[in-house]
């Protein structure tokens, strides 16, 4: 039997994403959408088979026939949702950011400990299959270290170790493209370091298994900016996000190194790494969408689609609305989702860590500000 859900909030992620793979799932199923705009409610009913639309929320958490919610208003618009839904039994899938502060935050934690029903949030780059294969690898160099000798050694020289040996050290590195934004994230006074880097802190968080203790952040919240992330054993985070970049070229990069291993996750479509004899060098994976124009895989697929879809659109044909793009794990992510709630496998984003990756952002936001680097307090770590 199909798990009863609702889509509240149906905008550009509601219908890029959650919709469609709700639609198309065996295992979940759509009873209503919901939107303050009814002829958006009404639209997203139409394309998408919902059996009801609403514009009141409140008829979706107040509904017996819902068992999951999946959230995709904005980030102002959710702590109340979530509570209510919560006293109501119903499940909540909420995309990121949870909230805008920490006592909204801590507003869900309360009401989630006191019914105990489960939350998870859209951190979906946990979920990526490319994302799994290189948190899989970054797994297993930290526990073996490096198979593969190097072409220059000189370790016999050394008369201890270095304390830098046993850390990580992590760049990730997001190209992104001004034009892609809607225009609100730049009205927005937490811009993109709250709206988007909460996905690359989180990752950070979770290819670490130091705690983070200081971070720092230069530039503009709008979109120029390098955040650092510093954790306890002396392993840094390096975060380098542009707003001046192209989308036809890979938005995502992320390279660790440990151990004498180096592991490169490619805008997840290729994973990399020198020093594990006993991996390969590269496995590469296939696009999300777009992969109709190319029979490639990997990397040279993303490249040949884009150029596909920029010849559609110069000579004036109708492109889809995701052209070549990557499978990030929206679909995956939500599945794991319903599964748990199902009694199988763990949460694959649950509250406490949320509320720590956006506690930080929301330093972070205070470090950009005050151009000074922020410790990080206990109340900060409720995941640790």
């Amino acid at each position: 039997m199909k798990m009863p859900a609702a889509v509240i909030g149906c905008g550009a992620l509601a219908n890029g994403a959650h919709l469609p793979n709700i639609a198309t799932s065996d295992e979940i199923e759509l009873c209503a959408v919901c939107d303050v705009r009814r002829e958006t409610a009404v639209q997203a009913q139409k394309e998408w088979g919902a059996g009801r639309h609403e514009t009141d929320w409140r008829a979706i958490t107040d509904a017996d026939d819902i068992d999951l919610i999946v959230l995709c208003t904005h980030s102002s618009l959710r702590g109340e949702i979530i509570c209510e839904a919560l006293r109501h039994g119903i499940a909540v899938y909420t995309e990121k950011p949870l909230a805008e502060s920490t006592s909204e935050m801590a507003e869900i934690l309360a009401t989630h400990k006191e019914t105990g029903v489960p939350v998870c949030v859209g951190h979906n780059r946990r979920s990526s299959p490319a994302m799994l294969e290189f948190k899989r690898l970054v797994d297993k160099a930290r526990v073996e270290g490096a198979d593969r000798g190097a072409i220059i050694d000189r370790l016999h020289e050394k008369k201890f170790k270095f304390d830098e040996e046993d850390q990580t050290q992590t760049l990730i590195r997001i190209n992104d493209d001004v034009r892609t934004w809607k225009a609100w994230i730049y009205d927005d006074k937490a811009g993109i370091i709250l709206q988007e880097m909460v996905h690359f802190i989180d990752l950070a968080l979770w290819l670490n298994d130091s705690a983070p203790s200081k971070v720092y952040a230069s530039g503009s919240n709008r979109g120029n900016f390098t955040e650092i992330i510093s954790f306890e054993d002396g392993s840094q985070t390096t975060l380098m996000h542009s707003m001046v970049g192209n989308f036809d070229y890979p938005k995502e990069l992320i390279e660790v190194g440990l151990r004498n291993v180096t592991i490169c996750l490619d805008h997840h479509m290729e994973v990399r790494q020198r020093g594990l004899d006993s991996e390969p060098f590269r496995t590469s994976f296939p696009l999300g969408s777009g992969a109709e124009v190319t029979d490639k895989i990997g990397l040279e697929s993303f490249y040949e689609a884009g150029d596909r879809f920029q010849e559609i659109r110069r000579q004036g044909g109708e492109l889809p609305a995701m052209s070549a793009f990557p499978e990030k794990g929206h679909n995956s992510h939500l599945h794991r989702f319903a599964a748990h709630l199902r009694g199988d496998g763990e949460n694959p984003c649950p509250l406490e860590s949320a509320i720590e990756v956006t506690n930080i952002a929301l330093r972070l936001l205070e470090s950009v500000r005050s151009g000074q680097p922020i410790k990080l307090q206990p109340e900060d770590l409720l995941d640790r």
